[in-house]
């Protein structure tokens, strides 16, 4: 499988500012091979289109992002996976923010509405409005938080499974996940809504489900209807019961939903730091690219709003 050889002097030359460049800004290394293999992908497939930087247009960066989509990769001969894609097209966000940054181009290519494909994934697929219609069908205390913990909380499903009872404080409104992805721990904050609602189930649904002979039963946060803790799967066919009453796209995993959490903070006004805390990031770049949020957005972040969300 070929590799991404830069051949021209000039783009061996702007590939080495840009690694000098995250380097400067502060990236670790495990982000900047990251970003560098996307940019080699993007200047070897420039340097066979024949165009310089100066040429690049939006259309290009179209052209790109349909090429990315269709190439196989190089070790899986597999095309590649959505999430890589993005991680492509953000070392190409990048890489520009950089020659701006050094004065070497006037007009910034990536002010792109990207293509359909790229827009409409998995962090775009689910709106406030779609939220507000789902907590409308809920006919339950237990559908309205498992809402609460997969969405308001920003959980991860393996997050909402070890959820035990001591880990919700009521009185002042936090929720404390002892093991996050990677071991971390981290508190999440309550809206009066969420805190409502988990509240209402642990209250009034959940004492009629236990299993008062079962240890596990008892420290579990949410219990199935056969008195056990409640597993990934049943989450998800609450949720999917959900979606299909509320007419919407029932492919949405429980994943998805972090990615409508991120976004709709951020839309909100909440610092990009504090999403990153929120949802129990490692590092913040991880949280630029799962969002896919550009710089001009990151500066409009400027308060940190959890409660502003109007659910």
């Amino acid at each position: 499988m070929e590799k991404f050889i830069i051949y021209s002097k000039e783009y061996r030359q702007r590939y080495v500012q840009f690694m000098k460049y995250l380097q400067t800004i502060g990236y670790s290394e495990g982000s900047c091979k990251t970003y560098a293999t996307g940019v080699r992908d993007f200047l070897h497939w420039l340097e066979k289109q024949k165009a310089t930087l100066t040429e690049v247009e939006e259309s290009d960066i179209e052209n790109f992002y349909t090429y990315l989509q269709l190439r196989p990769g190089v070790n899986t001969g597999t095309t590649l996976s959505e999430s890589r894609i993005g991680s492509h097209m953000y070392a190409v966000t990048l890489f520009f923010q950089c020659q701006q940054a050094l004065d070497e181009l006037e007009v910034n290519p990536m002010n792109v509405a990207y293509p359909r494909a790229y827009r409409h994934t998995r962090e775009n697929l689910i709106s406030l409005q779609d939220i507000q219609q789902l907590y409308a069908e809920c006919q339950t205390a237990k559908q309205q938080a498992i809402l609460g913990l997969i969405y308001g909380c920003g959980l991860r499903r393996e997050e909402a499974v070890k959820l035990d009872a001591k880990d919700i404080h009521f009185k002042n409104k936090m929720l404390y996940v002892r093991e996050g992805k990677g071991g971390r721990k981290r508190c999440v904050p309550l809206g009066d809504k969420i805190a409502t609602d988990l509240k209402n189930y642990y209250y009034e649904e959940r004492p009629g489900e236990l299993n008062r002979t079962h240890t596990d039963s008892m420290q579990a946060f949410m219990i199935n209807k056969h008195g056990t803790r409640m597993q990934g799967y049943t989450y998800l066919n609450e949720i999917k019961k959900l979606l299909h009453q509320a007419c919407l796209n029932e492919r949405i995993t429980i994943h998805h939903f972090r990615h409508a959490i991120a976004t709709h903070l951020l839309e909100s006004g909440m610092k990009l730091e504090h999403v990153k805390d929120f949802l129990g990031h490692k590092s913040i770049e991880t949280t630029q690219i799962y969002t896919h949020i550009t710089t001009a957005q990151i500066k409009k972040t400027t308060a940190y709003g959890i409660t502003a969300l109007p659910v």
